[in-house]
């Protein structure tokens, strides 16, 4: 009976060491990961180039140092580029009549650049209801005198034929019915615009009062067109001067005390995050203006605009300068360049013909420096001259 219960204790330890040794050899089996990178690189160990003294030579490389500066900060806002306050002008009918094109037959259109002096429309004034018994005895009158003075020619030229005249005499009574024949026919062009109100060849060789452009600049809107009849002040088009061109910025209220207002801002396109193609422009004194809603109040820039690169109501990005500045690195802007994903990299000199490519983080362009947030240590020596040709070097398509 105790061999029977012995045999029995030595098959249940058996079975729980048996059971114990699968659990525990199954928990240090390991997850397969559902994805392996062999041979990873890191972006520290960047391919290092090494260059013989010849080939710096034809690559043109020239270094330079990184170092510290005491950088004014700035921030950047929204702006909208808008036309100068008072150079934008409605140009009126002075006189009530019908609209001729111009001398050049160019039509007046919206977006074309039209400069002082140059003639928009010719007016051609409207006689009153009233005056066309005027113009009707006037025709009357000057056929009249071209009668006369076509019977004076015939009477002088049988006086010069019966010898009992002169040539001059012919003469001046030709000049006078030429003359008869020119005012007659300029009084029946004018009966028969009034009568007809149309304007056709004859109609446009009258006299007519050129309107002209008081100012430089684009045509904003056309109002009325040629061959229209148009009334005295009736408005004909708006010229909008944009060279120079202000920018407005609206700037939170809580923000204005930190602005340096009196510095000039950097004005360039949305897409240029750098400002590295940015354009000057100073600070003018306009009216106050600011928006109770979005608790903003608004600068003005003045900006030059000689190639009319930018239009009233366009989106710009501006960097504005701050009362304070900050230590930070900074490069010449000529060592950084630019990857197909818009990142930003430099080339580090580690050791003699030794270049590696580092990644940085630049905040911004003043002056030829590049500003970093992030970059080489200071005192590193990073290329300055010859980057664009190690990059091409790196990836195969150097010099």
């Amino acid at each position: 009976m105790k061999r029977t219960f012995f045999i029995y204790v030595c098959l249940i330890s058996v079975v729980i060491t048996v059971c114990g040794c699968t659990k525990k050899s199954t928990s240090k089996e390991k997850t397969q990961p559902p994805a392996m990178v062999e041979n990873p690189i890191k972006e520290t160990d960047l391919t290092t180039i090494t260059l013989t003294p010849t080939a710096e030579i034809r690559l043109g490389i020239k270094t330079a140092t990184v170092e510290v500066r005491s950088v004014e900060k700035n921030r950047t806002y929204g702006g909208e580029v808008v036309p100068v306050s008072g150079r934008s002008i409605t140009v009126n009918a002075p006189l009530s009549g019908t609209l001729l094109l111009p001398e050049n037959g160019l039509v007046p259109a919206a977006g074309k650049q039209i400069a002082t002096s140059d003639s928009i429309y010719r007016l051609l004034l409207a006689l009153p209801r009233q005056d066309i018994l005027t113009v009707q005895e006037e025709v009357a009158l000057r056929q009249a005198d071209f009668e006369l003075a076509d019977k004076a020619v015939r009477r002088a030229q049988q006086m010069l034929d019966d010898k009992a005249g002169s040539l001059k005499e012919l003469e001046q009574a030709q000049a006078q019915l030429s003359k008869s024949m020119a005012s007659l026919e300029t009084a029946k062009a004018r009966l028969e615009l009034i009568k007809k109100g149309e304007i056709d060849s004859p109609g446009e060789d009258l006299s007519s009062l050129l309107v002209r452009s008081p100012i430089d600049g684009i045509i904003q809107k056309v109002y009325v067109s040629a061959g229209q009849t148009v009334t005295a002040s009736e408005a004909l088009l708006e010229i909008t001067s944009i060279d120079p061109v202000w920018i407005k910025v609206p700037v939170y209220v809580g923000e204005l005390t930190s602005i340096d207002s009196n510095k000039p801002a950097k004005v360039h396109n949305l897409g240029d995050f750098a400002a590295v193609e940015a354009q000057s422009a100073e600070p003018v004194v306009a009216s106050f203006s600011a928006d109770s809603q979005s608790a903003t109040a608004d600068l003005f820039y003045e900006l030059p605009n000689e190639a009319l690169s930018y239009r009233p109501g366009q989106k710009v990005s501006v960097t504005i300068i701050l009362k304070v500045s900050e230590q930070t690195l900074v490069v010449p802007y000529s060592s950084v360049l630019y990857d197909m994903y818009g990142g930003t990299w430099i080339y580090e000199n580690t050791e003699p013909q030794k270049y590696v490519r580092r990644r940085i983080e630049l905040l911004h362009v003043l002056d030829g420096l590049a500003v970093l947030s992030r970059g080489p240590a200071v005192g590193a020596k990073v290329v300055s001259a010859g980057a664009a040709e190690l990059f091409g070097t790196e990836f195969g398509v150097g010099k």
